[in-house]
């Protein structure tokens, strides 16, 4: 985007990505898609959250490769699905690919909230990680990346239930301990 005379001109580059971030937004925070069946695509790798000796399929959701953005599916909202795995705060989880990944990072993110909130989860091993003490209906996001550059993220409905004993701040909001 560039001004000139006061006018302000889009260039194609630009028009796409504020394209894709309205399409993006609109998508999720509005409703406004619900595949019936998740789409799969045979060239980006499989992942698995693995909690408690159970193994979940993940959604693989965005999918990027050199200059190519495509989305598979969106992450599944609690006001039309049940979470696919219940856990408990505190706990952990790892992710196994059917390909390696060269790096990996996860989120618990509540797309419901007035405005997103996204958590990063502490990294425990290479994909392992640790919920720390957020609780409630969350997307569980794992983001990698491969070694031929290709970035994916996948989601998993995750319900995060309070642990007994520990202090807690406000849903979707790493708490703070209290000191007597």
């Amino acid at each position: 985007m560039y001004s000139h005379n006061g006018i302000f001109y889009v260039t194609s580059g630009a028009l796409i990505l504020i394209a894709l971030v309205s399409f993006s937004f609109s998508s999720i925070s509005g409703h406004d898609v619900v595949a019936a069946e998740p789409v799969k695509d045979p060239k980006v790798p499989l992942a698995n959250l693995v909690y408690a000796n159970h193994t979940y399929e993940m959604l693989p959701f965005v999918v990027l490769e050199e200059d190519s953005l495509e989305k598979l599916n969106f992450p599944r909202l609690p006001d039309d699905y049940k979470p696919q795995v219940n856990m408990s705060s505190g706990s952990t989880f790892t992710v196994e690919f059917s390909k390696k990944p060269r790096e990996v990072n996860a989120f618990v993110i509540d797309y419901d909230a007035d405005t997103t909130e996204v958590n990063p989860l502490t990294k425990i091993g290479k994909n392992e990680f640790g919920l720390g003490k957020l609780y409630g209906t969350r997307t569980i996001e794992v983001r990698a990346i491969f070694e031929d550059n290709r970035y994916v993220t996948y989601t998993c409905l995750a319900d995060i239930q309070k642990t007994d004993g520990q202090n807690y701040g406000s849903p979707g909001q790493p708490s703070s301990e209290i000191f007597a």
